[in-house]
């Protein structure tokens, strides 16, 4: 008897995972067919909406059925392809894409979830309204969110707005704390141009503000007028790197103030200052500071030498006769480093003075 309860038992247990089995490869076929069915539903309505939008934007203006059928699209579909429209166009096509997309609800959509409680949805409403590159008061706030990754989208949005009140927030937040927050600041307030400059020339106007050092990288890109007096006085400043960033930026404006403080940079205490300063009068090829080079070839700093040698060679005539002068140099770290870079190929020279 305890024999036939045994057997039964095992034989009910192997049925029972026989059964098991068969549900779980049932179940994983119809999850398969499900996801199948799905993806090709998703690639058919991401080729309707496609039509739409290529249709629309080739027309001048947006028909109520082309906007009612995206309007019936998924949101992850409207999403995706909002994405991949906003990408490549520019001019009428944007703006054909932002009507299609205001009216069709989309950018509605996309300004309420900018208000969410969750940093993903918020992030997914600034992706859409950016690549509509459409302009509303629920982005504003974005750009001091407590998330970096949604603040830095709504400064990728704000590169959009010649708007006093953003390009000022923009250049405020050069202080963010987050280094992703900074660079894209950097970016946009570089793709703004000019309509940035009054704000950036206001940030660097305060020796005491943080983030001076990204500051004078953007000036250094935008190389307006507006911005040398900021950059003269920086290159006083206590901060070693912020005196180095001045002179870079110096060293792209030129003019007869730029080029005297340059000089005098050459003698600061701190060897970044002094190279950047040698690199920047390089730069200007202003060839009447060759002496004051030559004298740096012999530079207790190897940067600072480096960099006085590469300055006279983009000199031209003259860089090039003091270098050979220095060839005779008594100091052999002079003359060394006058060598090496008379030596440097043509492409080699072209790399290091990029």
């Amino acid at each position: 008897m305890k024999e036939s309860l045994l057997y039964l038992v095992s034989y009910y247990l192997v049925y029972l995972e026989f059964t098991l089995i068969l549900v779980l490869m049932l179940a994983l076929a119809l999850s398969a067919s499900l996801a199948r069915w799905r993806r090709e539903r998703h690639e058919a309505q991401s080729a309707v909406g496609r039509e739409v939008l290529a249709r629309a934007i080739a027309r001048s203006s947006d028909s109520p059925q082309d906007v009612a059928t995206f309007a019936r699209l998924p949101w992850t579909v409207q999403q995706e392809l909002i994405h991949e429209f906003g990408a490549s166009l520019t001019g009428s096509g944007r703006e054909r894409l932002t009507s299609l997309g205001v009216r069709a609800g989309v950018a509605r959509r996309a300004e309420a979830l900018c208000a969410s409680p969750w940093w993903w949805s918020r992030l997914a409403g600034a992706r859409v309204l950016t690549a509509l590159d459409h302009d509303c008061a629920a982005m504003r706030p974005l750009l001091r969110d407590r998330s970096a990754v949604v603040r830095a989208q709504a400064f990728v949005w704000a590169a959009g707005r010649v708007d006093e009140a953003v390009i000022d927030e923009l250049v405020s937040r050069l202080a963010d704390p987050e280094r992703l927050c900074r660079f894209t600041v950097q970016d946009s307030l570089l793709r703004l141009g000019r309509p940035a400059a009054r704000a950036l020339q206001r940030f660097l106007s305060d020796p005491d503000r943080p983030g001076l050092p990204d500051a004078l990288a953007v000036a250094r890109g935008l190389a307006l007028p507006e911005l040398l007096d900021p950059a003269l006085d920086l290159a006083r400043h206590p901060s070693d790197e912020v005196r180095a960033r001045a002179a870079a930026v110096l060293g792209m404006l030129g003019g007869d103030r730029a080029v005297e403080t340059l000089v005098t940079q050459l003698d600061d205490h701190a060897y970044p200052v002094r190279a950047a300063a040698a690199r920047a009068l390089g730069d200007l090829g202003a060839w009447m500071a060759s002496s004051a080079l030559l004298r740096l070839l012999g530079d207790t700093s190897w940067p600072v030498r480096r960099e006085s040698a590469l300055a006279l060679r983009r000199m031209g005539g003259v860089g090039l006769l003091t270098l050979r002068r220095a060839l005779q140099a008594e100091n052999p770290f002079a003359a060394d480093m006058a060598r090496q870079v008379l030596d440097l190929p043509e492409a080699v020279y072209q790399r290091a003075t990029a």
